[in-house]
């Protein structure tokens, strides 16, 4: 990987790494409020839409989906030597989501990256993103809790990708593909803490 390349990657990482939810909690609530102390800790959306209420929390989940859409439909261009464009797109996608959940500005303590997720989902295919929101809001609905919804939508990125190419022939290249497999697993990985409330049947309702 040249140094071009090298340069986009910690690019990405950066974009990923912006920390929406722990600025935006100092935008609504002062600049010595801190987001990760407060309600479950995480950085992201839906603790924001908890303490700090919709207008934040809605802010905040666009933010971390545009960072994700952004490296991942403008920043592979950037990567002209040595790589296929799906493979760029991939390893851009993937080192945003890390950047998310491991952010360098605040101390490698970031969020569960749905948002991030989401954004780069709508820049891979925008039919596939709204199947998984569509799936999002069915279950989070029915379950009431975001992080079920979560989960659920990120199984929903791959089966649809496999129906879509197996089923109707819809051209989907093998990296993402393999990408799109990989997400669930990421998910759930992220969201270790709620599914074992869940387990343990202690896990809350959101509404």
């Amino acid at each position: 990987m040249n140094l071009t390349n090298v340069l986009v990657v910690i690019l990405a990482y950066l974009i990923g790494s912006f920390p929406a939810a722990w600025i935006l909690g100092k935008v609504f609530a002062g600049k010595d409020y801190d987001i990760r102390k407060h309600g479950s800790g995480n950085v992201g959306a839906t603790n924001v839409i908890r303490n700090l209420g919709w207008k934040a929390g809605v802010s905040t989940f666009l933010l971390d989906a545009f960072k994700g859409f952004a490296v991942t439909f403008w920043l592979p261009a950037l990567m002209t030597q040595g790589i296929e464009f799906e493979t760029a797109r991939v390893v851009l996608a993937a080192v945003a989501l890390i950047g998310h959940t491991f952010p360098i500005y605040i101390s490698f303590r970031g969020g569960k990256a749905v948002a991030t997720t989401a954004g780069v989902i709508f820049a891979f295919r925008p039919e596939i993103g709204l199947i998984c929101v569509a799936i999002f809001a069915i279950v989070v609905l029915t379950s009431r809790q975001s992080g079920v919804g979560s989960i659920a939508a990120s199984f929903a990125f791959p089966l649809s990708n496999l129906v879509m190419k197996f089923a109707f022939n819809v051209a989907i290249s093998p990296q993402m593909l393999w990408f799109s497999i990989a997400i669930p697993f990421y998910i759930v990985f992220t969201h270790r803490e709620n599914l074992a409330k869940i387990f343990r049947g202690d896990n809350k309702k959101d509404f």
